[in-house]
């Protein structure tokens, strides 16, 4: 426990470290902050930080910067004031989706280049969830003799736009018969619910080939789907490591881009805003921090969202942003 003098100080100092990018004196902090005591107060209160292990000596100056347990003690103070601010602001995604036609591929990855501009960090955007997901319709188009257009539409809102290919000429009449009895049995149940009553009502139909295919063809799309994620402003971590440690881009890079962003994304699930910093994340990820959170389009689609960047990163601005999506 630190006092809530010592916790001002270290607040200053993180602030100061992120914002000037070097080392933090008191003179800097009596310049900058109105902490209402004297020089050699904040050099004591210092020396209390640092054996706290909360700040360390930088080796080229006399300032101090923050160390991991100092920006792990900061952040956990800045969510604990921020908590009560949650809010549903999620209208820009919403008109992201109306004005790429309800695609949530373009409107996803749009939301991701927006969200890293107004965070000036690199974003990650994962799309959402459907496995809870209900079937509301299915409809049938033949696009030639052949081939067949799916339209599924979900209680959700989601749509999707599937191609299958028919080893018969099926009629308008078939398909729309075929239609309607996949979305009388499959209504009430989630996508990873109905293989097998599927198949097994298909039993008693001539077309249970064909209604065989659509299922799987349903399931395969939206598993494939389901970890699809965006990033915006790659090019924003690139700089930022540039600047502290050109060896540790590549290895950063490939975590963030492998599979093992995706469970941390799923901490998320923990709380409104959920932040790992350094060795937390991972030993390569030492110089790095990722701020994650969800998103909800509506009651059934939510997603994880995440915004990483250095350690000295503007938590406050993020984790407003981020409530702000909440």
């Amino acid at each position: 426990m630190i006092t809530d003098r010592q916790l001002r100080i270290l607040n200053a100092i993180v602030e100061d470290y992120v914002d000037l990018d070097q080392p933090v004196g008191s003179k800097t902090l009596i310049e900058r902050h109105h902490l209402g005591v004297s020089t050699a107060t904040i050099r004591n209160e210092m020396k209390v930080l640092e054996d706290k292990q909360l700040i360390s000596k930088a080796h080229t100056s006399s300032g101090r910067m923050p160390s991991e347990l100092g920006f792990r003690y900061y952040v956990d103070n800045l969510l604990e004031e921020t908590s009560h601010h949650q809010q549903s602001k999620t209208q820009r995604l919403k008109s992201l989706l109306v004005e790429n036609n309800f695609n949530i591929a373009s409107a996803l990855s749009e939301f991701a280049r927006e969200l890293s501009v107004a965070s000036q960090y690199t974003t990650l955007v994962m799309r959402p969830d459907h496995s809870e997901d209900i079937i509301d319709n299915i409809h049938l188009v033949r696009a030639s003799s052949y081939l067949v257009i799916m339209i599924v539409v979900f209680k959700s809102g989601h749509v999707e736009h599937l191609h299958l290919t028919s080893k018969m000429k099926l009629t308008s009449e078939q398909l729309t018969k075929i239609a309607n009895f996949v979305t009388a049995k499959c209504s009430e149940w989630n996508h990873s619910q109905f293989e097998f009553d599927l198949n097994s009502f298909a039993d008693s139909l001539t077309e249970k080939e064909f209604i065989k295919d659509m299922i799987n063809t349903i399931q395969i799309h939206i598993d494939d789907q389901s970890n699809g994620i965006y990033m915006g402003g790659k090019v924003k971590l690139i700089n930022a490591l540039n600047e502290s440690n050109v060896s540790s881009i590549q290895p950063i890079l490939q975590y963030i881009e492998s599979n093992r962003v995706t469970q941390l994304l799923d901490t998320a699930n923990a709380s409104p805003i959920n932040v790992k910093i350094g060795h937390e994340i991972d030993p390569i990820m030492s110089d790095i921090a990722i701020v994650t959170s969800e998103y909800h389009i509506n009651s059934q689609l939510k997603g994880k969202i995440a915004v990483i960047g250095p350690t000295a990163m503007h938590y406050q601005n993020v984790i407003q942003l981020l409530n702000a999506i909440w």
